[in-house]
């Protein structure tokens, strides 16, 4: 049997196995993103006590052999973040940024130690937002994680011709393309604003947790179309803070 390790890590997608047992994808800070067998998850109220549980940092004690399933012996919460459960708007944008988190990482990736910090500070600062806030929270953490995890859209440079955009000018968005077009190259389908773009090329640096009201639904809109065009499959997060932001703002009237 493998030799167990200890990781900090969080939960990205856990699924019911049998009568009584999980299969989680976690992604951690010693080995990248791993899908595990959590025995008994569904019973055992010590070996796993709530870490099963999503938006939470939790320490993970894994062991990988040679198979795509690894082991999962036990968890628990380090920190957990209470404040985001009070709001459906803010459970549907973290669902939507751990969506995006889980499809944009491959299994056994060379580890990234940014990225486990990354979605702790999304959970963090989502936890404390204002309800304007929550919307230029998501795109902005999107945005950075694209660029860490290298499938970040060129917003600076014409993708046919390489011509430099510029700075602070509306540009021409192709999702399809995933770059800006120039107009003497035939331009690209979706106008993203000067204002926006410069908030866009921001949010990929390290300035993205701060929510910047820049960062419009326009903006959101050419990543998902993006996004669309460069996954394996549509993400349904975006439907999802969608329907809940929908839902959210008939009640409060």
């Amino acid at each position: 049997m493998a030799r167990t390790e200890t990781t900090a890590a969080v939960l990205l997608r856990s699924v019911a196995y049998g009568d009584a047992d999980r299969i989680v994808t976690l992604l951690t800070e010693a080995r990248g993103k791993v899908a595990l067998m959590a025995r008994g998850a569904r019973k055992s109220k010590k070996r796993f006590a709530g870490a099963l549980e999503p938006y939470a940092l939790i320490e993970a004690e894994i062991a990988l052999g040679r198979g795509d399933v690894g082991r999962l012996a036990q968890a628990r919460v380090v920190r957990a973040f209470p404040g985001l459960l009070t709001s459906l708007e803010k459970i549907g944008v973290a669902a939507a940024c751990l969506e995006v988190v889980r499809e944009t990482v491959a299994d056994h990736d060379e580890p990234d130690a940014r990225l486990v910090p990354s979605v702790v500070r999304l959970l963090e600062v989502l936890e404390g937002l204002e309800p304007d806030q929550i919307a230029p929270l998501h795109l902005g953490f999107v945005l950075r994680w694209l660029a860490l995890t290298g499938h970040s859209p060129n917003f600076t440079h014409c993708g046919r011709c390489s011509r430099a955009a510029p700075e602070g000018k509306a540009a021409l968005f192709d999702p399809q393309l995933g770059a800006i077009v120039c107009r003497a190259c035939g331009g690209g389908p979706t106008k993203v604003g000067g204002a926006l773009r410069e908030a866009m090329l921001q949010a990929s640096t390290r300035r993205w947790d701060t929510p910047d009201a820049r960062l419009t639904p326009d903006g959101a809109a050419a990543i998902d179309a993006f996004l669309a065009h460069h996954l394996p499959r549509r993400l349904a997060g975006a439907d999802l803070v969608s329907q809940v932001r929908a839902v959210s703002r008939g009640t409060e009237r």
